[in-house]
């Protein structure tokens, strides 16, 4: 049975507030919830990739949207004087007429909308229901004073509403941060429930006091974290590097001179960058094996290696980027050092070379959209192309007008292709 996804108050909501979010996905889905109002997992009007997307980021997209919102000052909400039904406004967002209008405005643009009480309460956040019942219940003028508050203490939302403001916090010191949000609330409602052009001060002091303190031990508690990780860092490439070189000074301490001579001759040489270059195509195995069986090995060479042996390191390589071949104790540890270091150099290079072809073929060039697509296409072929998506490489052939358009990369690429 199909589950709805969106419903037609959540699709007009984020039609209204996309501006606000920013988000890329979000943005290029809007044209079509405009014109499907309901979105269900059997809704064959999405792409399948759209639904996922849809489907992963609409809690996300709903609660970030519910903060891009406040309650308008000079007018927070509004009772319709008529009895008639015929009389009242529509709710912006369930369409329905609403006597209990409740006048909302977007941070962002500064655009007003109208919405009904049980609207209001599903969609917009704990901050807003809050001033909402101050509002209602007992001052009118409660959402101009929070503004006034919060522009002169811009800590005081954070405070009460952003419940990871100090994500680093000790948990020696989450007594002190409950202490502080209790008081700070408490003190905010009684400023609040009068109306008053009086900012509590001396009341708020303490309470941002110890707040400015928390932050300072967020801050301190981070940047210890951070120190520590990049100690780690640096000790495990410290490690490697020695590894390595113990590697390295073991494979050259027990090389005979028959091993040594054997190394610097220029056939053995060429045989190890004719292997590593077919292994870092990283093709399948049966076509490695083709292709390696065209090098002819040096003769002392094809006494130390077989095309299983060099078959079983092309797919360690294809898969975790090297050679160690473990397994083939037979096979002598320089060979296997050799064709590692030489598929890692190969492999750097194919992929710079990737790389500027790819950016070449997306914005180096005045080329038509028709040509993009080919080159792009011809370019995903090679492994380093097959690590992309379709929709992707699609988006490539696009990225030059994106650019030209000032407009930000989609979020959903990879880093190292950005």
């Amino acid at each position: 049975m199909p589950t709805t996804i969106l419903t037609p108050a959540e699709n007009r909501f984020l039609q209204l507030t996309y501006p606000a979010l920013a988000d890329p996905a979000l943005t290029q889905l809007v044209p079509q919830l405009r014109d499907h109002p309901t979105v269900k997992t059997n809704s064959d009007w999405l792409t399948t990739r759209a639904k996922q997307v849809v489907t992963a980021s609409r809690v996300d997209w709903l609660v970030q949207g519910s903060l891009a919102w406040k309650l308008l000052a000079r007018l927070p909400y509004a009772v319709n004087p008529s009895e008639q039904r015929s009389q009242w406004h529509h709710c912006a967002l369930c369409h329905l007429p609403v006597r209990y209008e409740y006048h909302v405005v977007l941070r962002s643009d500064g655009r007003e909308i109208v919405v009904g009480s049980e609207c209001v309460k599903k969609f917009m956040s704990d901050e807003m229901q809050y001033l909402m019942t101050i509002t209602t219940e007992q001052n009118f003028h409660a959402v101009a004073q929070y503004d006034a508050l919060a522009a002169h203490y811009p800590q005081v939302p954070e405070i009460l509403w952003v419940a990871d403001a100090l994500p680093d916090l000790p948990a020696a010191h989450h007594a002190q941060r409950r202490w502080v949000k209790r008081g700070t609330r408490s003190t905010v409602t009684g400023y609040l429930e009068h109306r008053t052009t009086v900012l509590p001060e001396r009341q708020l002091s303490p309470y941002l006091q110890g707040y400015a303190d928390l932050q300072a031990k967020d801050q301190a508690a981070h940047a210890a974290i951070v120190d520590r990780r990049e100690q780690r860092v640096v000790q495990e490439r410290t490690a490697a590097e020695r590894a390595q070189q113990a590697a390295w000074q073991a494979a050259a301490s027990a090389q005979t001179t028959a091993e040594q001579q054997l190394r610097q001759s220029a056939p053995y040489r060429a045989w190890v960058t004719a292997v590593a270059t077919v292994i870092v195509r990283r093709e399948p195995l049966a076509a490695f094996k083709a292709a390696v069986a065209t090098v002819t090995p040096p003769k002392a060479v094809s006494r130390l290696v077989n095309g299983y042996q060099l078959g079983v390191m092309a797919n360690e390589f294809a898969h975790q980027g090297r050679i160690r071949a473990e397994r083939l104790q037979i096979v002598p540890r320089y060979l296997v050092a050799d064709l590692d270091r030489e598929s890692q150099r190969l492999a750097a290079q194919r992929q710079r070379d990737w790389d500027d072809d790819v950016f070449n073929a997306a914005v180096g060039f005045d080329l038509p959209l028709a040509e993009r697509q080919a080159r792009l296409t011809q370019l995903r072929r090679g492994w380093e192309g097959r690590q992309l998506s379709a929709d992707l490489v699609a988006e490539l052939a696009t990225l030059r007008a994106r650019l030209t358009q000032e407009r930000t990369l989609p979020a959903t690429w990879p880093p190292a292709l950005c």
